[in-house]
């Protein structure tokens, strides 16, 4: 028998090629008080009945049990949920998200809280606008109906956050946040046309409110949504964060954004050498971007009227000390999809 190939030559190879870890867009926590554990984030649970397997049942946690269960009973529901715990020696709410952030800060994406005091939801929001995540808070405050002034809704409007949108519900015990939160954040981001909006979602296991047209306009007024209902059909409205701005368009912009991130890194990772300071290089740091942009707009992000551009500069061109520091600035401009959400119909009739 001849002696082995490897005593003479010995060839390793490996695939020369990085790709970061994708953040899940997704991933739902609930930030509740429990002793089930003493872990400040428990989970991923696929199912109630993994929830249920973990200790929080119905019986032990029936408030957690019940969101799960909401959760996961939507159609297109998220896959996932994570349990982040409330202890009862934090100092607020900021000292508790702080903390379970420190246990996992890439974990999850989405927010509710089981608590709707409005100082909770303030600590909160501010916490979560300093973050690339997102807050649903949901609130029986009756002010909110009755457009008093200060209510929790106004807080929220004049703070401008971009990132917490606030759902009326008459009842705390049924989690509508936990069933918007499921259903919008079920959407799947990354595959063809999965940018949706928050508003005309149908939820599952959750009754509307029934609310009167100066109700719901003081809510609107507020920039505060509702699960309503029109013509027979149950749906949210007006699926806007604090701010005004619409819940996709910033679900749609830290897409980007993170796609970028991933993307680019993956590129620094994954080059055997370096990227170098030439036209070439700046070329391959230009061609990952365009990946991210060209999926954002297959993916409904992006609109697809209006081309995106990506300007880049010649190596020639960059300054010395940028070149010192090994940076470079790219800029990109590109238009967003958006979306119809009202149609006015003007007519003429004649005879």
């Amino acid at each position: 028998m001849a002696p082995p190939i490897i005593a003479f030559v010995d060839v390793n190879i490996s695939l020369v090629g990085a790709s970061a870890t994708k953040f899940a867009f997704g991933a739902l926590l609930g930030v509740f008080t429990h002793s089930v554990t003493a872990d400040r984030q428990d989970g991923p649970f696929f199912s109630v009945e993994e929830v249920n397997d973990a200790g929080f049942t119905s019986v032990a946690t029936p408030e957690i049990n019940a969101w799960a269960t909401t959760a996961f009973a939507q159609d297109t529901g998220v896959d996932s949920i994570l349990v982040g715990r409330e202890d009862a020696l934090d100092a607020n709410m900021t000292a508790t998200l702080d903390a379970i952030e420190a246990a996992g800060s890439d974990t999850w994406y989405i927010t509710n809280l089981e608590t709707r005091t409005a100082a909770d939801i303030l600590l909160a929001a501010a916490w979560t606008e300093a973050r690339e995540k997102i807050l649903i808070a949901q609130s029986s405050d009756a002010d909110l109906l009755a457009g008093t002034a200060g209510n929790i809704g106004e807080d929220l409007q004049t703070a401008a956050y971009h990132r917490t949108a606030l759902i009326y519900h008459d009842d705390d015990a049924e989690y509508l946040d936990g069933a918007w939160s499921s259903s919008r954040g079920g959407l799947d981001l990354d595959s063809p046309a999965g940018a949706g909006i928050w508003a005309y979602d149908s939820l599952e296991g959750v009754p509307f409110d029934a609310v009167t047209g100066a109700q719901a306009t003081n809510l609107w007024n507020v920039n505060a949504n509702l699960y309503g209902r029109a013509k027979g059909l149950s749906f949210t409205s007006k699926g806007t964060m604090a701010s005004g701005r619409k819940i996709d368009v910033t679900t749609s912009l830290d897409w980007v954004k993170v796609r970028v991130e991933e993307s680019v890194l993956s590129k620094f990772v994954g080059t055997p050498t370096k990227v170098p300071y030439t036209n070439a290089g700046i070329m391959d740091i230009v061609a990952s971007i365009t990946d991210v942009l060209e999926a954002g707009v297959r993916n409904g992000h992006i609109s697809p009227d209006v081309d995106f551009l990506i300007i880049a500069p010649e190596a020639t061109a960059v300054a010395a000390q940028a070149k010192a520091d090994r940076e470079l600035t790219i800029q990109a401009i590109f238009v967003l999809a958006g979306a119809i959400e009202k149609v006015i119909l003007n007519v003429n009739v004649t005879f």
